[in-house]
């Protein structure tokens, strides 16, 4: 399973990625991509599980995906997003995918804990790669979860916090 979460206004960024999905879900007929958000977007794939996002659910239905996907275009605004849904899924142990755009790149170390992407080649290839491997899958999740941990936590910033009061 393949998932992603995000707003009704964010799904265009996944619609950029239908072409690899579809590519994806013909070389993989059981991959499914699944979705998360307030209300079930038009995505023109064969197998598409959607979840109305709610705060209750929200780690359990996550817990659904073996990969995490977070597409972004390359341009200003996407540039300024904070990377949220690559912690979302790096924190649950879910191997992140997500586009080389802005901090992206710094919170998904490329072959570490993670896969970035500036293509739909590279999408295609790192998919598939993660797809056909369940030990790089538990590693990249375990990764992930370190990076979250060490790097994002709020145990992990609490000097960085404290610091902001003391003149």
């Amino acid at each position: 399973v393949i998932g992603w979460t995000g707003t009704f206004t964010t799904v265009k960024y996944l619609e950029q990625l239908v072409p690899v999905l579809q590519r994806i879900q013909h070389e993989f007929p059981e991959v499914s991509l699944l979705i998360i958000a307030e209300r079930q977007p038009a995505i023109p794939l064969k197998k598409v599980v959607f979840k109305k996002w709610s705060r209750d659910t929200e780690i359990a239905d996550l817990l659904l995906s073996n990969i995490g996907i977070m597409p972004l275009p390359d341009d200003e605004w996407a540039r300024g997003k904070c990377g949220f849904k690559a912690l979302q899924y790096m924190a649950l142990e879910i191997p992140a995918v997500a586009s080389a755009v802005g901090v992206n790149t710094t919170i998904v170390k490329h072959g570490v804990n993670g896969f970035c992407c500036s293509s739909e080649d590279e999408w295609f290839s790192y998919l598939t790669l993660l797809l056909k491997d369940q030990s790089l899958r538990t590693r990249f999740g375990e990764e992930g979860r370190k990076t979250v941990c060490q790097a994002y936590s709020i145990d992990s910033n609490v000097e960085n916090f404290l610091s902001l009061f003391h003149l």
